[in-house]
């Protein structure tokens, strides 16, 4: 990886490191509704374009090499082209990528996801396509089970962009965060309330009449917002007293805070979990998993005994296909193992410290933390007690404060030095290094200098 040129300002050298990525972009423009498939792939004045990967770097179409930080959204906590996990999709693309039928691999899937995940034993597994789907059906089988209809979610928590759960995500959460294309009617039946807050929980459950609560357990947008101890017990508590579903949603902390996912580090057993990502072991595949009388809801016996409406159906062209099966079944076998999380937890927070430092030394507010201890939020502006979030207004307060100063700067400055943040966040990986983090620190270090320079940090200077 280059250096970065002192004599050019931080998009010019962008610009010019990346003129193929340009050129692709132009094209897409014209084919994608924002030029880009994935909202938080959308970066002014073009996002760079790759070409392959392996491990934790991955390399674009300029021939420009980088330390990857969005490891697959997340999904990819073994690294690019993990060879067991590659092995086991090449072996089965010999054999067949849809069969339209049950296959073993299935089983061996889910035999590994009930002995994991707390939440499973015992229970069942249902397979999906992506987290949205999860989510969407978790939801549906809560209601189905319990009879009644309203949901309860935090604000600025993410499920996915289904109509039910994508409202409250962003601003004004209070309202439910209305989203065009998504009729007023679907927010009738959901309840928006602010994180850690044990009153307002109360007040939206003590009606009776809530079939669940949906959150994720490390925190609002993986661990943006961190989710407190003291608070998931007493969650977990009210959700028994008042017969009501608790969701998990750990399609992206499954299997990373712990083998066992965010319910394992907590002590604390949801009624439901939601996977996704790491499930897939990097290709499209996704779960709910939970107690046997809930998800026996989708069974053709089980469910009419408790329901007059019969079971709840759920079709899916994709669901369970063998090259997911595959590389999922292969990812968890290694999860298993009980090596990776250790070591995935050690480097994040060991990133989290030295970026802390450089923030320290060059006299910037600013911090890095996150919910889950291999995920790296950064941010200009705040403090440790600014992530102490319980109401709306701490909420709106947070997301005023959170700086992305000189249209994304930060970002363009590190790709531009060999580092590919997702946003202003870290996604660590089995394939980083600790020699990984320091020349990520030091590429940190020089860009904060950068936009110093640039005068783009100078609200952000401290005295």
């Amino acid at each position: 990886m280059e250096g970065c040129s002192k004599t050019l300002r931080i998009e010019e050298e962008y610009v010019q490191r990346h003129k193929t990525s340009k050129a692709l972009y132009e094209k897409a423009r014209n084919l994608f509704p924002r030029g880009v498939t994935h909202d938080s792939r959308y970066m002014r004045p073009f996002p760079i374009y790759i070409t392959r990967a392996k491990g934790c770097r991955k390399w674009d179409v300029d021939g420009n090499e980088y330390i990857d930080y969005w490891m697959g959204h997340g999904a990819l906590i073994l690294g690019h082209l993990h060879p067991i996990v590659t092995e086991a999709v090449l072996d089965q693309a010999k054999k067949g990528t849809h069969y339209g039928a049950s296959h073993e691999l299935e089983i061996q899937w889910a035999e590994k996801i009930t002995k994991l995940v707390p939440s499973a034993r015992g229970g069942f597994v249902e397979f999906t396509s992506s987290g949205t789907e999860a989510t969407s059906m978790a939801l549906r089988l809560a209601r189905a089970y319990t009879g009644s209809k309203k949901i309860v979610r935090f604000a600025g928590h993410f499920h996915g962009w289904h109509d039910y759960l994508l409202p409250g995500y962003q601003a004004p959460y209070k309202a439910g965060g209305g989203c065009a294309g998504i009729p007023e009617e679907a927010l009738q039946n959901i309840v928006v309330i602010p994180p850690n807050n044990v009153e307002a929980l109360e007040d939206a459950m003590k009606g009776g009449d809530v079939a669940g609560v949906i959150l994720e357990p490390s925190g609002a947008s993986m661990g943006h917002v961190p989710m407190e101890g003291d608070f998931l017990r007493k969650l977990r508590s009210l959700t028994e007293k008042y017969q009501s579903v608790l969701i998990f949603d750990e399609v992206v902390t499954g299997f990373r805070d712990a083998p066992g996912g965010a319910q394992e580090a907590y002590g604390i057993i949801p009624d439901l979990t939601t996977l996704g990502k790491i499930v897939g072991g990097g290709y499209p595949g996704a779960a709910v998993t939970g107690k046997r009388d809930i998800m026996g809801m989708l069974d053709y016996e089980l469910a009419p005994k408790r329901s007059r409406l019969g079971k709840v159906p759920h079709p899916g062209t994709f669901n369970a296909n063998p090259q997911s099966a595959a590389a999922g079944n292969a990812c968890l076998g290694i999860i298993a193992e009980g090596k990776v999380n250790p070591y995935v937890n050690a480097l994040g927070e060991k990133m989290k410290k030295r970026l802390n430092e450089v923030f320290d030394e060059l006299r910037i507010k600013g911090m890095a933390w996150g919910g889950s201890p291999s995920i790296v939020n950064i941010g200009f502006g705040i403090s440790p007690e600014d992530i102490k979030v319980s109401s709306f207004d701490d909420l709106a307060r947070l997301s005023k404060l959170l700086g992305n100063p000189g249209d994304g700067a930060l970002n363009k400055a590190m790709i531009n030095r060999g580092v590919h943040f997702m946003g202003q966040r870290a996604i660590l990986s089995v394939a980083h290094t600790e020699t990984d983090i320091e020349f990520t620190v030091n590429a940190f270090r020089d860009s904060l200098k950068q936009m110093l320079d640039e005068g783009l940090l100078n609200q952000y200077r401290l005295k």
